[in-house]
């Protein structure tokens, strides 16, 4: 940037210092309303690549199931643009079809491309199906969660106050998008036929259920004008009462009206559902509440809970309503720390100032511009709808230490032109003229640094994305302030000089130096000297400190996100294959006692047969809900480790998996559920799902290796019941005639529903219990026929029955297997480094077998990757703009090398701290590279500065060293406070920045050595060799 720019800038500046302020004040007032009113979230919402197709077919074989229902959906969705995987999983009556796109791609239209294609084959599809289809976000997982018990009550009554009373009052409430309720049996009235009467009145079952059918509708049949008016005519038998469901006519039997009393009981009933639930012990329902997309977290949950209490009071007074998950307290919890370290950071880096300035006057002029330059950035959230969230408030606490960089520079050349005798107005004038090149230069490189991450896709970019965004609006809104502001601001603050007044630069630079400065500026002197007079030692220095850096680097642990402690988990535990749902709900009653004899729970929720997530789960399946005391003395995870012991010892037989909610609701995202997943394709079943065994059944010879779950489900025993066709033809049987029949015997068909008031009510035809509880009982059962004729089951159909059925798992159209794991104790690196070197030893894989590694570890490794190329274009970036300003290589060269070795102070501080090199700390280490630069070209700007005057080389730098040693002190320490507080971890949401602060603080410490010393020898040496 010429002279005449930025004289430019400067007379701008001072002759519209007044309107400017107004301007950069009306900003942070508007950022002031808005601040209340931008929603608050745990993470940024966003649109996840994923859309998920949930197919329920009833209790179809899953055989059947992946021909009529999986395949056919996947075949046709795969033609949609931008898929890049199918992934599918069948079970007994279930499908899951998860569709993959790139990033790029515009979910919602991607969404509607995926329902266009189901429609068109529909028809080809069993018409029993009921479809799912949604895309994946945040708010797809309950934000609050409720149970609904009783000591007096049925599960049925529970339900219907559930889902008549409860539910309706809630998705009225503003931002809620959803509520689903989980477990209850919705009343119906069964109408239980006796085979025997049935079958000696010659009817068959199928006319028990058409009869009722036909009866119980209501039909217009056309319109009447009569006197001037015009009348609806209705044809109607609506049943409203269990007496009308008994006087339906089945039929005639030797001229005698046959009705539903004279060979059924009708009574109230439940509907059949294979799942229990209970919540602390007592059966229970559950109700889900999902906020909108865009909703607010907080206010949300505020209103559930203020309707919650309200409704408690209209409730029986044995019923009660218990909160057993609310996301909001974590939201608060997590925000309010992060709050927390942001205003504790700025108190420290205040602090920091005024130990340097030593003027509580001289330290309001620069550090104002954090308040104001915070509320900026908050315009800006709410323009770009965006919410306050651990990454947005995550980019404000990083930007507490960065933003005040320009306006210390700013103020502290003021102070040294005031010095000079320069008043105050002149001072701003020349300390504006100097400085806006660099200033601009330094602000302009960690912009840069984090434009890349606009191209980088998955997790990562999800994350941090928003945290850059802040970040990035805050540093240029404290670049304007800093040229347009502080100085304005200086200028009517500082009335006179605030010392003696020196011609002598070096004189007036000390003005103002209290002993401690004067004693850290002799001792830095003397040290630049020793370097410059020794660049060879100062570059064996830096290569000892790379090769250090390399040594760090492969010693240190890596994982994928840092853990927090939410202060809840969940639990995902199976029974053995075939596991009955009464004997699941045995065995997990042991588990409940165990959670009640545990001080640190607070409550508990359980599902046997259902799951928190989208899918419906076997009756061997399911999972529970723990909230923990807030005033615990164990953290999550030793909680959980204790709870895995003792479940090991009680009941051996339950395979159990952990999980923190929000760890496990974003693996559930972007469906890499656990940390280690090995994944096995061979073209052969038997094969991959042997292989998979064997590699479960290995697994637990590696250390730190927990919760191996085998994912090759096997869903249990089923008996088949082959029809022959000749046999049933003479009989007057078709195949579809006995599954009807099959169908109502043992879970009855809903033939109608009986209107009572405004709530609906099926009625169900079935036999008795008596006689469908086994095989035997059902082949020997009398089974009329349309053409009156009655036969044993057994003489048209055999009875084979089939031990093993197992859960079919595609990826990218291939059927596979999948062995997960979790984690304890290890990091994710070196365990998934030991797995990979001893499983091909140990596990004797056939050939023609393909192994692959996914989970959270191939998500770690993609987003490496990613941020990698993030770091090396940021640093191009960098380059480039070094270029530009400088118009040479040798001080981008110096620059970028001293940055460079500042990576040795992030990993250091990373192990120190026994931190994992995680997304976090490597964002944090990215970060690295775009502040530590800020006090290189500070430092050369001054050189070329002190050249222009006609010093000598190395007389140039020592005094641009020796210039800018305080500010660069002041900076380096105002953003190590500034993070400090995070770095401590304090919190529950400070936990997923820590990585990110420790590896800043490492980098930033030891940038200033690096950038004080290295960046100067470095210089030198180039410039000598013409560069």
């Amino acid at each position: 940037m010429g002279a005449a720019m930025t004289s430019a800038i400067a007379r701008f500046a001072d002759a519209h210092g007044r309107a400017l302020v107004l301007v950069f004040l009306s900003f942070a007032l508007a950022g002031l309303a808005f601040l209340f009113r931008i929603p608050i979230s745990i993470f940024p919402q966003t649109d996840f690549p994923r859309v998920i197709i949930l197919v329920n077919n009833g209790i179809a074989p899953v055989d059947i199931q992946m021909l009529t229902v999986t395949r056919p959906i996947e075949e046709a969705v795969r033609i949609v643009p931008g898929i890049t995987n199918i992934r599918s999983v069948t079970s007994r009556g279930m499908s899951e079809i998860s569709v993959y796109f790139r990033w790029d791609v515009d979910i919602l239209h991607a969404l509607h491309l995926v329902q266009g294609r189901i429609s068109q084959i529909l028809p080809n599809l069993p018409p029993e199906c009921r479809f799912y289809i949604n895309r994946m976000t945040f708010s797809v997982f309950p934000m609050v969660g409720f149970s609904m018990t009783s000591p007096n009550r049925s599960t049925a009554e529970l339900w219907e106050k559930a889902y008549y009373e409860v539910a309706p009052r809630l998705y009225r409430l503003p931002g809620v998008a959803e509520t689903r309720i989980v477990g209850g049996r919705p009343p119906e009235y069964h109408v239980l036929v006796d085979p025997q009467k049935l079958n000696g009145y010659g009817l068959p079952l199928t006319r028990v259920t058409e009869a009722i059918r036909r009866t119980n509708l209501i039909g217009a049949a056309g319109m009447v004008q009569e006197n001037y008016k015009l009348y609806l005519t209705t044809v109607t038998g609506l049943i409203r009462r269990k007496e009308q469901i008994e006087d339906v006519v089945v039929g005639v039997v030797k001229g005698t009206p046959v009705r539903i009393r004279d060979l059924a009981r009708v009574e109230p009933g439940e509907r059949p559902i294979y799942n229990i639930v209970t919540a602390d012990g007592l059966p229970a329902v559950l109700v889900n509440v999902l906020q909108q997309p865009d909703g607010n977290a907080v206010e949300i949950a505020d209103a559930v809970n203020r309707e919650l209490r309200q409704i408690q009071k209209e409730l029986p007074p044995d019923v009660k309503l218990a909160i057993f998950y609310d996301q909001s307290i974590l939201v608060r919890d997590s925000i309010g720390s992060v709050t927390e370290s942001i205003l504790i950071g700025l108190g420290l880096s205040v602090a920091v100032l005024v130990g340097f300035l030593k003027s509580w006057r001289t330290t309001f002029v620069a550090a104002l511009v954090i308040p104001i330059a915070v509320l900026i950035a908050i315009v800006f959230m709410k323009l770009f709808n965006m919410s306050f969230n651990l990454m947005t408030l995550g980019g404000i606490a990083a930007c507490i230490g960065v933003v005040i960089d320009d306006a210390i520079v700013m103020v502290e050349n003021i102070i040294v032109h005031m010095s000079m005798g320069q008043p105050p107005r002149e001072a701003a004038m020349s300390a504006i003229h100097e400085l806006t090149p660099a200033l601009i230069g330094s602000t302009l490189t960690p912009i840069v640094v984090f434009l890349p991450l606009v191209f980088l896709g998955g997790i990562t970019a999800v994350f941090f994305r928003a945290l850059a965004m802040t970040l990035v609006t805050a540093l240029l809104a404290s670049l304007f302030l800093a040229i347009f502001f502080t100085p304005v601001l200086a200028r009517a603050v500082f009335r006179r000089s605030p010392g003696p007044v020196e011609t002598d630069l070096e004189k007036a630079e000390q003005a103002g130096e209290g002993r401690i400065m004067r004693f850290l500026t002799g001792r830095y002197e003397k040290a630049l000297h020793w370097s410059l007079r020794r660049p060879r030692t100062v570059l064996l220095a830096s290569a000892a400190i790379l090769a250090a850096s390399v040594g760090i680097y492969y010693h240190l642990g890596s994982g994928f996100l840092p853990e927090m402690d939410e202060g809840a988990f969940v639990g995902d535990y199976r029974m053995p294959e075939g596991t009955s749902l009464e004997e699941t709900n045995r065995v997990l009653m042991k588990v409940e006692q165990i959670l009640k004899e545990t001080p640190e729970i607070e409550s508990y929720s359980r599902r046997t047969g259902a799951r928190l997530a989208l899918a419906t789960a076997e009756p061997n399946f399911g999972d529970f809900l723990v909230k923990l005391k807030r005033d615990r003395k164990k953290s999550a995870e030793e909680v959980i480790e204790s709870f895995r012991g003792r479940i090991a010892e009680t009941v051996p037989v339950l395979q159990i998996e952990f999980a923190h909610i929000l760890e496990d609701l974003i693996a559930d995202l972007v469906a890499s559920p656990q940390p280690i997943e090995i994944k096995v394709y061979h073209p052969d079943d038997a094969t991959y799902k042997a292989v998979a065994k064997e590699i479960a059944e290995w697994l637990p010879k590696v250390p730190g290796v927990v919760d191996i779950v085998n994912r090759t489900i096997i869903i249990g025993p089923a008996h088949n019941f082959r029809v022959d066709p000749d046999k049933a033809a003479l009989a007057g049987f078709g195949v579809q005639d006995v599954l009807d029949l099959e169908s109502a015997i043992l879970d009855g068909q809903v033939s109608s529903n009986m209107i009572r008031g405004d709530r609906m009510f099926g009625i169900r035809v079935r036999y008795p219990a008596a006689y469908r509880s086994t095989s035997g009982q059902l082949k020997e059962l009398l089974i009329t026929s349309t053409t009156g004729q009655t036969v044993p089951l057994s003489s048209i159909a055999s009875v084979e029955t089939e031990e093993v059925t197992h859960e079919i798992r595609r990826d990218n159209l291939r059927n596979m297997s999948a062995v997960t794991a979790r984690l304890e104790g290890r990091d994710l690196g070196s365990t998934m480094n030991e797995v990979k070197a001893r499983l091909f030893k140990e596990v004797k894989i056939p050939p023609a077998t393909d192994i692959e590694f996914g989970g959270q570890y191939q998500m770690q490794r993609e987003s490496f990757s990613g941020l990698t190329m993030v770091l090396l274009m940021s640093m191009l970036l960098i380059f480039i703009i070094l270029v530009f300003e400088f118009r040479s290589f040798s001080h981008p060269i110096a620059i970028l090398a001293a940055t460079l070795l500042c990576g040795f102070g992030a990993l250091a501080a990373l192990d120190l701290t026994r931190t994992t090199l995680n997304i976090s700390s490597f964002m944090g280490a990215i970060m690295v590279v775009g502040i530590v630069h800020k006090n290189g070209i500070l430092m050369l700007d001054s050189e070329q500065e002190f050249s222009a005057r006609g010093l000598s080389l190395e007389d140039a730098v020592f005094q641009a060293g020796r210039r800018r040693l305080r500010p660069i002190l002041m900076t380096a320490l105002a953003t190590i406070f500034g993070m400090l507080p995070l770095a401590l971890g304090v919190g529950s949401g400070a936990q997923i920045l820590q990585p990110l602060a420790i590896a800043v603080i490492g980098g930033v410490s030891v940038s200033m050595i690096l950038s004080l010393l290295v960046t100067p020898v470095l210089f030198c040496m180039l410039r000598k060799r013409g560069l």
